[in-house]
């Protein structure tokens, strides 16, 4: 165990670190431009090419005739040079562009495990923190951390549900001072500390809805619903037990459903329902608190991700709810819209549905009546030929 002592000088160098961390930012390391950023390009001797741009998830912008051109990961001085080759080299003797960020991605950072204070921290791509102020905000390591084996989780490019893993050795940071390997953090980052003794598991599940502790979750091997419900802090005030679900995500980027009665686990002592949980899988607990209504779960390229409440009747189709929980993001491929269903039966379908004669023409007549508990996947745009 770590002495109260030396856990208030692992906070005091931290503290001191993330100055460091904070000038040498302020010193000039350029941002790199991020997926979900709008960039505005400026193009001297093109006018019409002169426009604000939309960075894509797998990192692209559309540049008009020069087709699609990868620009995350670049400064914008980088992203400048980059475009200027490209038109030089098939369209123009020369070419002078500039590149700033318009708008920048937004996410909060998630920080697990063993911090004082786990929980969100609110966070824009245009802000300047590192893993260690996040930490430090965080209310520093608790006395059981294993601060050799910190990891950042962050999405890979690409919209995807894959993340690449960053494992960071604090505890020879401090004992070195050696901060160079310190880490810029990102939108919407999953910082996960985790207890000494711990396995070295580099994945999560997602816990939503009706639970104590909503967000991402290490993974531990040999985890199934119990031990998932004790990780997530139990139930809230108003969860619906009887229609908990897992989703789990498929190599198709579908999801399969995998009904939970709760009841019948702890209240009944059913095994049968104490399931295999699996890394990435989502855990959705339900809210009893609008019984007159109905819910669906909403995922993918959607603005506004998780379960919405709607009454039954004529209005309850696809395209009427999801223009009614926010709409569909600019990345969306509406053709081919998938509704995940479990009939009275118990089977389990698939529903694909080419959603825009509704949504670009108004024609909802063709539109999908929507049932309780379905499940709405709306995938990510194809980009090049054929997507839509």
């Amino acid at each position: 165990m770590f002495s109260d002592r030396l856990r208030f000088g692992i906070c005091f160098v931290l503290a001191g670190m993330c100055c460091l961390a904070g000038t040498a930012a302020e010193k000039g390391t350029s941002r790199q431009i991020l997926a979900g950023d709008r960039v505005n390009i400026s193009v001297r001797e093109q006018a019409d090419l002169s426009r604000t741009y939309a960075v894509a998830g797998d990192g692209t912008i559309d540049f008009d005739f020069a087709g699609r051109i990868a620009i995350a990961e670049l400064s914008v001085d980088e992203a400048a040079r980059k475009l200027e080759k490209i038109l030089e080299k098939d369209y123009f003797k020369e070419a002078t562009v500039t590149v700033s960020i318009a708008n920048f991605v937004e996410g909060d950072i998630l920080v697990t495990g063993e911090v004082a204070t786990p929980g969100v921290l609110a966070f824009r791509g245009d802000a300047i923190m590192t893993l260690m102020e996040a930490i430090i905000k965080s209310g520093g390591l608790t006395a059981s951390a294993a601060p050799d084996r910190v990891r950042i989780l962050r999405w890979k490019p690409g919209g995807g549900m894959e993340r690449e893993t960053i494992e960071i050795d604090l505890k020879s940071m401090m004992e070195s001072l050696d901060f160079s390997k310190d880490q810029y953090l990102r939108p919407r980052d999953i910082i996960v500390v985790p207890q000494r003794g711990d396995t070295d598991a580099n994945t999560e599940f997602l816990a939503l809805g009706e639970v104590a502790h909503p967000g991402f979750h290490p993974f531990t091997p040999g985890m199934d619903v119990i031990k998932a419900v004790t990780v997530m802090g139990g139930l809230g005030e108003y969860a619906d037990w009887e229609k908990a679900r897992i989703l789990r995500p498929r190599a198709d980027d579908s999801y399969a459903v995998v009904p939970l009665d709760l009841n019948r686990l702890f209240s009944a002592a059913d095994m049968s329902v104490n399931v295999p949980m699996q890394p990435r899988d989502i855990f959705f607990v339900p809210s009893t608190r609008n019984e007159m209504g109905q819910q669906v779960y909403l995922l993918g390229e959607v603005n506004r991700k998780g379960a919405f409440t709607f009454a039954p009747g004529p209005n309850a189709t696809l395209a009427r709810i999801l223009l009614a929980a926010g709409g569909v993001t600019e990345f969306s491929r509406i053709s081919e819209v998938q509704v995940q269903r479990i009939g009275p039966d118990g089977d389990k379908k698939t529903i694909v549905v080419d959603l825009r004669p509704c949504l670009r023409e108004g024609e909802f007549e063709k539109d999908l009546p929507i049932q309780d508990g379905d499940i709405i996947v709306v995938p990510q745009k194809v980009f090049g030929p054929g997507g839509i």
